[in-house]
């Protein structure tokens, strides 16, 4: 078995002639006319599956930030409602702080992407696959943005849920 990879101008003679070399027992198989287009969608399912990985990771990290936040602050909050700060104001400083965390983290995330998307793409896709266009993202930022902020919002419920049911009691003891 023999792989002959020829350049684009190559002709029909060029073809018969590489044919009459291999006499009778060599097959030749031309692939000039096979599209790139099953190889450009391979590689782009697996770009997809890594960004599954790091989404899931990023969920996992904004779920656990959050966590460790509030519960870094158990004595503060404590001390906020021993003054009288009630359970909804405590739920919207927490809200607050993760918000600011997610917004700052997806703006920073996105500008940071769309640069190393851009110039990654240039150097892997573009001189490989050239039917191949960049254009600005525009959906897939909006459903990171919303998959940032629904990861956020659900990242805030247990933590809040945990601080609701702790007795003040609990945390002046540790003041």
């Amino acid at each position: 078995m023999i792989f002959v990879q020829a350049a684009s101008d190559m002709t029909e003679a060029d073809v018969s002639a590489i044919q009459d070399e291999l006499g009778e027992y060599g097959v030749l198989k031309d692939e000039r006319d096979q599209s790139t287009s099953g190889t450009y969608a391979a590689f782009v399912s697996c770009v997809y599956g890594f960004l599954a990985i790091i989404a899931l990771v990023t969920i996992l990290n904004i779920m656990n930030s959050i966590s460790l936040s509030v519960s870094a602050r158990t004595k503060q909050y404590g001390a906020m409602r021993t003054v009288g700060m009630d359970s909804r104001q405590i739920t919207k400083m927490i809200s607050a702080e993760a918000v600011t965390y997610a917004l700052s983290g997806c703006v920073i995330g996105c500008v940071l992407g769309l640069l190393i998307g851009k110039v990654l793409f240039d150097i892997l896709i573009l001189d490989h696959f050239a039917y191949a266009v960049w254009s600005l993202p525009v959906p897939r930022l909006l459903v990171v943005i919303v998959f940032v902020l629904a990861a956020t919002f659900s990242a805030v419920y247990a933590p809040c849920r945990r601080m609701h049911n702790m007795a003040v009691t609990e945390t002046i003891n540790e003041l």
